[in-house]
Parts: structure tokens; sequence; C-alpha cells
């Protein structure tokens, strides 16, 4: 008990294989006490039965195997017409998905199964029963209380501990918090049981004065309540663990424990302890704060809708393995076959159902299931209603009907306490995966156990009696040593197994964070110790792959048959994958590898055409069945088939239906193949947004014709209201096409239903503008009085709901939601016609709502130098190149105006900025010649005449005023 929970919960690696040596050690002492005996006694439980069943079962899933689903994977490579391979589902003669998972987690199932028999067998005393409670709780509170006070100082001691701290969530020495919580909950049920069991020693208890005054009372007193301390500091590390399941597994086990002593007649005393408990958690909890278990609870029902939507998408697997399940621990190897696509496949990998109810039967199938129900039933009919109630025989016999009732308090109390620990853990199994978790599992067998233990023995002190059968089986000289024998033989092996089990984890964990210098040589190292590791196999093949690619590619060599030493290497490459899919055939990732090293192999052969694919293409669209909603897989494909486009597009277009954001990438994928309009459509879902999206990417890479294309077939397919903001999009479109005369009649009809729009009103006002149309300017004003009366914070000009359109239109015109493009496009309009007086008024609003607009400054400062205020033109010009000192108009437009107002010297200063800034600018040092020429400074003139024509050889200016110059001096 004290190693699984001290060690991380001992969930993988080497403390896993600790807690099963432990667990291997203690039978083996346990079969030596039998073999010194010369007999070997076998206490019979009611549990014996439906263990062994269940085992067979495992037994059945793995001798059947995998081998139909290998023949599957393997199956050679036929023509492709479909992206999708079909999956030969209902699969009946599979017994478990992953053979190798199957054997672990049964291995784990038989620990959970050891820890619970054998203290069946060996707990025989009310001395040993009360000995084990109270190092449970004693290791309970001690483990709460300095996890609390890790929690509460800030994680200083424990999270070296542990492998994966969490900060904001107490945890002890658990990776999980909601596992820490599933544990901590039993124990305190089981605490309660021990103090009901308990409080039948009180009576006749001195009074407080002699209690007070004696040493020994004084003793017996703290001891007999020390107990409800530790409960007490249980439940309020509970609390803070935040978990939600926590909550439900308390609150589950005190109800169980309170409906179970009602029925037996003892419900008083626990009401006492129960209220107790409640007032000092919410005491404690008050002290220390709330608001993180408050804020966690709030967050329930989006966490709810989460996990309801896993096990929702986990059914179809019990129709895909209707007999068997997908094998004991193999739910992680299949489950991504029916992963929606809201728990991001791509990114997200669930190795559990977050339901161990749920996960039961699917690894376990109908069958399993009935199995699992049979032994709740033995547990709930023999310990509960036959012990506790009387109704019903125990089937170990130990009694029926009223003789079978145990009405010892201590017995009682435990086995209620117990049985209250394994309910509310039930009810958490519903939520979560923590009976998979060893520390956990193990902990629920001994509550088995105890409970057990407890009602089927007459716990006396001194005089204890078993109330179920044993069997006796006499080992005689001849048996003793076959027995011996045997038993040897299975305590080295089960040794032997779970030391290499550790080891290949551990060489596991060193691949995965390996850099990628030395994943060859750790793949070795691994595969050394598991020749058939998937993970080692995967690793190398992709080693070998990418070496017999660079053998390929590398420049020709003499005696170096580059083709041959690429081919070997594939098909090195290629044997690797296969048998990694003879252990896992429903790995999508192995597929994947495998379709890319069969791709290369027919690169390398020269080969071409669909036949020539057929396998590289046949173990795609097994990758895309196996991860069905993953958009990475479809990616794949449509990279693997890009020779054979019509595959390739449709592969495409489902994967950037799962998720828009590869659409980028798929463009420039094909960009080279100069894709038709109709095949640029076919790459995205038939959606306004979708194809909107299309049109903005290809626009954005100057594919105009089939962005255009793309516009239209957007506004096609719109609903109303997507009709408004897909027209203005293909008339702004075609407005930097130069079909304005297209534009205008989009916009004109789309104000029709939208006149207080002020971005259709100035997009209408610009496309006139460009056509000469004077009534731009009734359009552009009246873009600025709706913008103007409209603007408030997240205001828009166009209803977009959802998160891709709006960001659309921000990569279509950023700021839609600001008075000032609307003013700025007025004044720009007022200004190009030089109408300074009204542009003056506009750039002046627009200064004065943003002075330290660079844009506004220098369009006030053009339409002051057109009014004739040339001081305020200079000192506005002069504000926007400091604003924005790389913009290369602004400078230029200062150094002219300087210049112009015969402040010669501050103009060249500009200028010769601007030539640093741009040094390929022929302008700016013609500009700055002249001024050197006009200034008297011919050596200066000539040189930057020189490197203007050096930039643009033949410039005539530049001849001409070298040889002018040229001429001077002679």
């Amino acid at each position: 008990m004290a190693w699984a929970a001290l060690a991380s919960g001992a969930y993988q690696g080497w403390p896993l294989t600790g807690l099963a040596l432990l667990a291997g050690a203690a039978a083996a002492l346990w079969l030596a006490g039998a073999l010194r005996a010369g007999r070997l006694e076998w206490r019979r439980t009611p549990l014996d039965l439906p263990l062994l069943l269940l085992l067979a079962l495992v037994a059945i899933q793995l001798v059947i195997g995998n081998r139909a689903l290998v023949y599957w994977a393997l199956a050679p490579g036929a023509p492709v017409t479909d992206i999708v391979a079909q999956f030969p589902a209902p699969f009946l003669g599979v017994g478990t998905v992953a053979p190798r998972h199957t054997l672990a987690a049964a291995l784990l199932f038989v620990v959970y199964a050891l820890v619970y028999l054998l203290l069946m067998q060996t707990l025989r005393t009310r001395r040993q029963l009360g000995g084990l409670v109270r190092g449970l709780l004693m290791l309970g509170g001690l483990m709460a209380f300095v996890g609390l006070l890790d929690y509460l100082t800030g994680e200083i001691w424990l999270a070296r501990w542990r492998e994966h701290p969490f900060a904001s969530r107490l945890s002890g020495t658990f990776v999980n918090p909601d596992h820490f919580a599933a544990w901590l909950a039993m124990l305190i049920a089981l605490g309660l049981g021990w103090m009901v069991s308990r409080s039948g020693e009180g009576r006749g208890r001195p009074g407080l004065g002699a209690l007070l005054s004696v040493r020994e009372l004084r003793e017996q007193a703290v001891r007999r309540y020390l107990p409800l301390v530790g409960i007490v500091v249980m439940a309020v590390a509970l609390v803070f663990t935040l978990s939600r399941g926590g909550l439900v597994n308390l609150v589950v086990a005190l109800l169980a424990l309170l409906t179970m002593l009602w029925a037996v007649g003892r419900a008083r005393r626990s009401l006492i302890l129960t209220g107790v408990l409640l007032v000092a958690v919410l005491a404690y909890g008050g002290w220390i704060g709330f608001g993180p278990v408050l804020a966690r609870l709030s967050a329930a029902p989006q966490g709810t809708a989460y996990r309801f939507g896993q096990y929702v998408a986990s059914l179809p697997l019990l129709r895909e393995f209707p007999l068997l399940g997908v094998g004991l621990g193999a739910y992680r190897d299949v489950y991504f076959r029916h992963q929606p696509l809201a728990h991001q496949p791509e990114i997200l990998y669930f190795p559990y159902a977050h339901n161990d109810l749920l996960q039961l039967v699917l690894e376990l199938g109908p069958l399993g299931a009935a199995l699992g129900l049979f032994l709740g039933w033995r547990i709930a009919g023999d310990l509960v209603l036959a012990h506790l109630l009387g109704r019903g025989a125990c089937p170990v016999d130990g009694g029926a009907g009223p003789q079978a009732v145990r009405s010892d308090l201590y017995s009682v109390g435990i086995a209620v306490g117990a049985l209250a620990g394994l309910a509310g853990l039930i009810a958490h199994s519903a939520l979560d995966f923590s009976v998979r978790m060893p520390a956990v599992g193990v902990t629920a067998a001994t509550l088995l156990a105890l409970a057990t233990v407890a009602l089927h023995t007459r716990l006396v002190p001194g005089r204890e009696d078993l109330l179920s059968g044993v069997v006796t089986v006499p080992l005689r000289p001849p048996a003793r040593v076959a027995f011996a024998a045997v038993a040897l033989v299975l305590v080295a092996g089960w040794s032997w197994a779970w030391i290499w089990s550790a080891r290949v984890r551990a060489a596991e964990q060193a691949l995965a964070a390996a850099p990628a210098s030395a994943v060859g040589a750790r793949a070795d190292a691994l595969l050394a110790l598991d020749r058939r590791n998937p993970d080692g196999l995967l690793m190398r093949a992709r080693t070998r792959q990418g070496a017999a690619l660079a053998a390929w590619e590398s420049p020709p060599a003499p005696g170096v048959d580059r083709d041959r030493l690429a081919r070997e290497g594939l098909a090195r490459a290629r044997e690797d994958l296969r048998t990694a899919l003879t252990v896992t055939p429903t790995n999508p990732w192995l597929h994947l590898d495998l379709a890319w090293v069969e791709a290369s192999d027919v690169v390398v052969q020269g080969r071409a055409g669909r036949d020539a694919l057929a396998t590289a293409l046949s173990h795609g669209a097994r990758a895309v069945a196996l991860g069905s909603d993953s958009p990475l897989f479809y990616a794949g494909m449509a990279r693997l088939a890009y020779s054979i486009p019509e595959l390739s597009v449709r592969a495409a277009r489902e994967g950037v239906r799962r998720r828009p954001s590869l659409l980028i990438e798929m463009i420039e994928l094909y960009r080279p193949l100069g894709l038709s309009e109709d095949e640029w459509l076919a790459l995205v879902p038939d959606t306004a947004l979708d194809r909107l999206e299309l049109a903005v990417h290809l626009e954005a890479r100057r594919l105009g014709i089939a962005a255009l294309a793309a516009y239209r077939a957007a506004l096609a397919v719109a609903a109303p209201a997507e009709r408004t903001v897909c027209a203005w999009a293909l008339a702004e479109g075609l407005g930097r096409a130069g079909r304005d005369a297209e534009a205008v009649p989009l916009l004109t009809t789309a104000l029709a239903s939208d006149a207080g729009n002020p971005e259709l009103q100035r997009a209408l006002g610009a496309a006139l503008a460009r056509a000469g149309d004077p009534a731009a300017l009734d359009h552009l004003r009246a873009a600025v009085e709706a913008a103007d009366r409209a603007a408030v914070v997240g205001w828009s000009p166009f209803a977009a709901r959802g998160e891709r359109l709006p960001g659309l239109i921000a990569l279509l015109a950023g700021d839609l939601d600001r008075p000032a493009r609307y003013r700025r496009a007025l004044a720009s309009y007022l200004t190009e016609r030089r109408m300074w007086a009204p542009a003056l008024v506009q750039w002046r609003a627009l200064v004065s709502a943003a002075p330290r607009d660079a844009e506004a400054r220098f369009g006030r400062g053009v339409a002051q130098e057109g009014a004739g205020a040339i001081d305020e033109a200079i000192a506005d010009f002069r504000a926007a190149v400091e604003l924005a000192p790389r913009t290369g108009r602004y400078r230029r437009r200062l150094a002219e105006r300087l210049w112009r107002s015969e402040q010669f010297f501050q103009a060249i200063n500009e200028w010769r900025t601007l030539k640093e800034q741009e040094p390929h600018d022929v302008d700016a040092r013609l500009a700055l010649a002249r001024a050197y020429e006009k200034v008297g400074q011919p050596t200066d003139a000539y040189r930057e005449y020189r490197e203007a024509l050096a930039i643009a050889p033949g410039l005539g200016e530049a001849m001409r005023a070298i040889d002018r110059l040229e001429g001077s001096r002679r």
C-alpha cells in the first residue's frame, strides 16, 4: 500500500514493477508457508469464480489475438479509387486489437487479484484486520497532511517526487489529482466505518474530570479520536484536489455508508460522524479559501459535455467488435478511429475512455460485461444482501438468511466503511479512469478484502473463527517438490516479465526524449531488448528511410550504386514497418509511414502511375480509415496521390473540411500544378465560408482569376446572412482587378438591403471614384456619417458569427470598425481632386482623433500645401517622418517641399537618409545629385550620378550630367 501510494501511484515503469515484485514476493512467502506446513489451505471467497472466468476470457482474447486485423493491414495493394479504405467490421474473429497491451493489462489485473486473494488467505484475526485498517488510515492522513502543506507552500517538496507536478491542484505524490482524490475518498469512507466499529468501546467511559486527570485515560482518548483527525485532514485534502469526480466519489460513499448503517440499525452514530466531518471540512475550507473549488465546479458542464462526447464516439467500437471487445487494455489502440474532430485528433491522444465502466465493456465485449455484472452481483449479493441484510445465502458456506447476518459492530463497521469506499469508487469510475491507476486499484482490492474478511470471520479477540469454507490440499513429499518447482517457475517468470517490461519502458522513454542525432542508436537499444517493439521499429524505419533517400540523392561516386543502396534501405524500412503492423495493425501512423516508404521506392525505381502507387495508396487509405477524423491523414493522402489529381484533391478537401487552417498548405501544394477554377473549388467544401477563405488565400498568392471564381462561388451558395459580406468581398476583388464596372452593380444591390452599412457606401464610392463618376463623393460622405453614427466598441458593419468569418474579414480589411477608415477614404478622394478646403477639414478631424497617425499627418500636410500653408505643411511632413521614419514617400515629399522652399541643405539631409534606407532608389539618387550640383558640390554630384548609372545603365539624365561634369573638369 505504501509503495503504490508513494511511488507516483505506481502507474508505470519501475514504480509499477516494484509494486508487482512486492505482490509476487508476498505470494512467494505465502506459498513458502504452505510448503513448510505441508498443506495448502485455500479460504474460499465469493470472487473465486468471477475472477477465474474473467482471466479465462482475457486468455481467450490473447489466444485468438489480432490475426484478422493483421491480414487486413498487410493485404497486398490494389488500385485505389477511394481515399478511405473499407474497415472490415464487425470483427468476429478478433480477440484483441493489441495483444501486447492486453497482456500488460492482464498482468496488472493479476496484481489486483493477488492483493485481494493474499489478504483473504492471510487476514485471520481481529488484531491483523485492525492493524491493516489503522495503517491505511495513518498512511492516508500523513499523505494528505504533507500534500496540503506542500500545496499551501507552493508545491516545493513533493513536486520533486512526482514526474508531472500540478501547480494549481493538490495531488500529493500522485501524478493526477483526480486519482489522488479517488484514493483519499476510499480511505475516508473506510475511516468512518472504522470509527463506527469502535463506537461501542466508549460505553461506560469515565467523565471529563477523570479523563483530564488520568494520563492513561487521556492516551486512550487520543488513540480513539486520532483517526477522526486524519479523516478530516484527508477530506480537506480531497476538496483541494479540485476533482469533480472525487467530490462525487465522496458524496456517493457517504450516502452508501449512511444507507447501509441505517439498514442495519446503526445510523445514529454515523450521522454524527458525518456531520463532524462536513463541519470540519467547511471550516478548514473556508479558512483556506473555496475560490478554486467553486471555479473548478463552474466548469463542470463544459467538462461533462466533453467527456460525454468521448463516450458517444466510443460506442461504435461495440458494433465493430461485438463478441470479445477490442481487448483488455487495447482501447488506446483503436479509439482514434472514432475520435471526433472536436477532440482534436491531430493533437490529442486518449489512452483511456475517462469512464472505466464503459471502457471495460468496450474492451471485454458483452461477454465480459456479463462477467463484470456477475462479479458485482457476487459482491452485493454476498456482502450486502446476505451478511448485512440477511437476504439470500452466502456462496462460500457462510450461512443463509438470518443465520448469515453479522451483528458484531466491529465487523459491520469495517465492512460498511470498505463497501462505501468501493461504492464511491464505482461512481467515480463512471467519470474517470482511476481504477486503471495501480495505487487506486490495489487500494480497492484491499477494501474488498477487508469487507469480505470482516463479514466472513467471527472476530472475537483470541477466539476468531472462519465463517467461510476452506479447501485443504495435502502436500506430501513428491507433490511438495512438484508444487515447489511450479511455484518457483511462476515466481521467477513473474519477476522476469515485470523487470523486462520496466527496462523496455525506460528504453521507450529514452527514445522519445532522444535528439535527432541519437534516435537511431536508441531505437537499436530498444529493439535489442524488445525486437518487436512498435516504437523502436517505427523510429528505426524512419532512420533507414532517411538514410536511403540521402544515399539516392547524393552526388554520383565511382563504384557506388546509389539506386541499389536506396532500394535496400527502403526494403529494410518496409520490413520494420510491416513487423510493427503485426503488433499494432490499427496504428494509422505506421500505415502512413509505410505508405511513404512504398511511394519513395516507386520514385527510386522510376515507376509512375496509379498502378505503381497502388501499395502506397492502399496503406494511405488504411491510415485515413484508422484516423477518420484527423486532418493530418487526409493531408498525407493528398500528398501521396499528388500525381493523381482527382484523388489527391478529394483527400485535400476532406482534410480542409476538418481543419480549415490546412488550406494554405494545400494551396501551396497544388499551385505548381496550375489547377483550373473548378479544381480549385473542389479543394474546399461547398460552403460560402470555405469558398470565401479559398478566394482570400488565392488572391493573396496573385491567382486572381481563380480567386474571383471562388468569390463568385461563395456568393452563389451564401445564406441570406452571408450574402452581404460575400458580395462586398467579390466587389472588392473586382475592384482590385480593375473591373469596377462589374463591382458597382453588386454593391448597389447590396446597399439596397443594407443602406446604413458604411463599408458598402465606402466601397461603392471607391469604385465610382475609380470610374470617374462624381456620385462617388455622396457615397463617401454617407459612409462617414454612417460610421460616426455606429461608432461603438465592438461594432462591425457585417454581422459575423463564430471565429472564422471575422478572421477572413480582417484579412480583407482589418479596420472596418474604425470610423477613421471611412473619413480617410473621403479625405483621400478630396485630396486627389485638389478640393483642398474640404479635404483639410477631414484630415484635421483625423489628426485630432489620432495625433500619432503618420498617414493622417501626411495627408493634412498635402492639403496644407495645396491650400498654400507651406510652413504648416512642412511641420506635418516632419511629423509624419518622425512617426514613420522608414516610409520613403513621407521623407521624399518632405525633401521636395524643403527644396522648393529653398531650404537646400535640409533637403539634402533628407535625401541622404532616403538613399541609405532605399539604396536602389534611382530617383532619390538623382534628386540628391541635382541638389549637390545646385549648391556647388560637383564632386558629390558626380559620385551620385555614377551610382545612379550603375543601378540603371543607360539612364539618360545621369549620362548627360556626367558628360557635363566631366567637360567642366577638362
